[in-house]
């Protein structure tokens, strides 16, 4: 399964081998009925024991599209694209619609953690195929978490609601076209058979940075998301802030 062997997509699946992240986009809107088609899309990806946990937030205000640029640390794609969503985790509906039956609410804080954001992930990434797949581009906004907190005051998010990132959807824009497809790590570092390996040599370990190495030396940007003092690192405080916030911190068991 892990023989580094040349993959050549399939017309029906060359979507996924062109996949890259846009952040230039024109301001032009989507064409008419391919909004919904894609949020139709969405809405077919599988949710775990038919819960729908997850909500998405379509920003069309263009003061507040303004300012939550600038809380994610203002990138401008967010802006300029046709389509935001802020992606949330949502379990708040969920806990009326058992109350609503006369059902006392069970559902603790880690697994509405856990099966919220797996549910908001796989509607948006059905989004992102068939946005592709009608000639759009898109791009996620991890940024999001950097003043999560924040936006979920923001938008009104009641308690069980929670944003994870976001995500553009728009026209690309042709002075930036193709933005460059970039690598992945091996796929043996990813895919194994039966079990997990015991450890990874430094061989293999060097491999990830050789296949990621393209523009520049990767760990520049392993570094700056995950050793310490990096992105992650600011970013949990802000997440335990939200956490609490939105009534989803695990409590003790």
């Amino acid at each position: 399964m892990n023989q580094p062997i040349p993959i050549q997509f399939p017309p029906s699946l060359a979507v996924f081998g062109s996949h890259r992240s846009v952040r230039f986009f024109r301001t032009d809107p989507l064409a008419p009925g391919d909004l919904d088609l894609i949020v139709e899309a969405g809405r077919r990806a599988p949710t775990d024991a038919q819960g729908h946990m997850y909500a998405f937030v379509r920003i069309t205000d263009r003061t507040v599209r303004d300012r939550l640029a600038t809380l994610c640390a203002n990138q401008q794609h967010i802006r300029d694209a046709a389509e935001f969503f802020v992606v949330c985790l949502d379990v708040h509906r969920l806990r009326r619609l058992v109350e609503h039956r006369g059902g006392e609410w069970g559902m603790r804080e880690r697994i509405a953690l856990l099966y919220g954001a797996t549910d908001a992930t796989m509607v948006a990434q059905n989004m992102v195929v068939a946005a592709e797949t009608l000639g759009y581009g898109t791009c996620y906004i991890g940024a999001v978490q950097n003043n999560v907190d924040v936006i979920a005051a923001e938008l009104g998010l009641p308690a069980g609601v929670l944003p994870i990132y976001g995500l553009c959807i728009g026209v690309i824009d042709p002075a930036h076209y193709p933005p460059v497809v970039k690598p992945r790590i091996p796929r043996a570092l990813c895919f194994f058979e039966n079990r997990y390996p015991a450890e990874f040599s430094a061989a293999e370990l060097e491999s990830a940075y050789t296949a990621m190495s393209v523009k520049r030396e990767w760990y520049e940007a392993v570094g700056a998301y995950f050793a310490v003092g990096g992105v992650m690192e600011k970013r949990e405080p802000v997440m335990a802030r939200a956490w609490r916030q939105q009534a989803l911190d695990p409590k003790p068991v």
